[in-house]
């Protein structure tokens, strides 16, 4: 079974580059802005959340301390993805489990996936 992974971004050209990248690693990946965060994961099985921070609505980070904070979402696994210097400060104060630096390089993407999300 495909390991589903939520990408929450804003820039549709990021998320098909992660897209695209998870599809080697036999992964699908829903995008989303973040509005529908709460009905994708109720209607989908969620194993891990990619967040960019800089969303044009809201923080990601923001975003991340709500799903901490709600006992049915609190135990997915969360990385934060920006190009924000203090983007690792940021990842440990909302809760996240691990942060990717933009710009970054495919297996920087793959590597955090696979530790945080691995194969069955």
């Amino acid at each position: 079974m495909r390991r589903k992974i939520l990408y929450i971004e804003d820039d549709p050209d990021m998320a098909d580059i992660v897209m695209e990248i998870m599809q080697f690693e036999d992964c699908e990946v829903l995008t989303d802005s973040g509005k529908s965060l709460y009905k994708l994961l109720k209607s989908n099985d969620i194993g891990l959340i990619l967040m960019d921070e800089g969303l044009s609505w809201c923080w990601g980070s923001s975003l991340c301390k709500e799903l901490r904070a709600n006992s049915e979402t609190a135990d997915i696994p969360i990385v934060m993805i920006s190009a924000a210097h203090e983007i690792d400060n940021i990842a440990a104060h909302c809760g996240a489990n691990a942060y990717i630096r933009k710009p970054f390089e495919i297996y920087d993407v793959i590597d955090v996936v696979n530790d945080h999300y691995p194969r069955k």
